[in-house]
């Protein structure tokens, strides 16, 4: 009895040192539904499975873009969660998942994010003072536009289109097709759009329903069916507050949860009429494909990207799509 009572000591106080000595980090989460988000219900799930890891996370949620990102660099938030073009700038690997025309479907992003929890790829999830612990899918972002007509690279010439302002390869891009740029935040692109200050607004489908994206395009308008890049929330922490084996723990818990992740962006996109998107001939969507392929060698010759998650975005386009631009002998 009295070595039962000695155990039952020992582990009760082995549990006490444990909770006693778990890290605590406040999580910024960028979800503009707020509270109620997709974002933030991920974030308390994750905050569940992170206990046993030994770090107490509390998320705290932010319709603030750039409230996040500044209380994250302050740390008064030890992690952030926001879009991969904003967090680009902690971690250039995992920013280039948004590279133009690079992931054109979901069955290539639950790939690549699956990959992104291999073991072999710690190192280049992270940099001197931050890590990238997990990443979440926020939907293939499409251009709006309140002229169907608009069905190409090429007649965008001239044309107002919003560019993140964090995202230096959108802006060049521009440059390059001849489009006026006006500089956006995701959370404040709609309403830019509202206010007419573009003719055209890159985004991904879950802005169509809560924002009434319908209303704003109009009875000429609609959205381009070709996809121009894969947008995700990226979950990042300064580095040194938590357990040595966190960070790789916590990819792996995101890689496992992908296929439920994907199935939640498709939710999303299912909530767009389908007669509001609107086809781009095949001639222009090869000739799309090759200037973004263009575009994409450029970025790396000048470090814009990450070399090496566009040959691994690459290797694993060429198996399911062997006809590929890229993946051709």
């Amino acid at each position: 009895m009295r070595i039962l009572n000695s155990l039952a000591i020992g582990t009760l106080y082995a549990m006490t040192i444990g909770s006693v000595h778990a890290a605590t980090s406040q999580l910024c989460v960028f979800d503009i539904m707020g509270s109620n988000g997709d974002m933030m219900a991920v974030a308390k799930d994750y905050a569940l499975a992170a206990k046993p890891w030994g770090v107490n996370i509390e998320p705290q949620v932010y319709t603030s873009l750039d409230d996040a990102v500044s209380d994250f660099e302050s740390k008064k938030c030890q992690g952030i969660i926001a879009d991969n073009y904003v967090t680009k700038k902690y971690n250039n690997f995992a920013g280039s998942i948004g590279a133009v025309g690079a992931i054109n479907d979901y069955d290539l992003a639950k790939k690549v994010l699956i990959a992104l929890g291999s073991p072999k790829l710690a190192s280049k999830m992270k940099t001197k003072d931050h890590e990238v612990v997990g990443m979440v899918p926020f939907g293939l972002a499409y251009f709006f536009s309140k002229d169907k007509s608009i069905n190409s690279l090429e007649k965008m010439a001239g044309k107002r289109i919003g560019v993140l302002k964090d995202d230096p390869s959108q802006q060049r891009m521009a440059k390059r097709v001849g489009i006026k740029p006006v500089f956006m935040t995701f959370d404040n692109a709609i309403a830019k759009y509202k206010n007419g200050d573009m003719d055209i607004v890159p985004a991904p489908l879950i802005v169509y329903k809560p924002f009434e994206v319908g209303k704003l395009v109009g009875g000429q308008g609609g959205v381009a069916d070709f996809p121009i890049a894969l947008m995700t929330m990226s979950v990042v922490f300064h580095r040194g507050d938590y357990p040595a084996d966190f960070g790789q723990k916590s990819r792996k818990w995101f890689a496992g949860k992908q296929s439920q992740f994907i199935k939640m962006v498709e939710r999303w996109d299912a909530t767009v009429p389908k007669n509001i998107m609107y086809e781009i001939p095949e001639i222009d969507r090869k000739s799309g494909d090759l200037l973004l392929s263009q575009l994409r060698k450029e970025f790396i010759a000048d470090k814009t990207y990450d070399g090496t998650m566009i040959t691994l975005i690459r290797h694993l386009r060429c198996n399911q799509e062997p006809n590929f631009i890229e993946c051709k002998k």
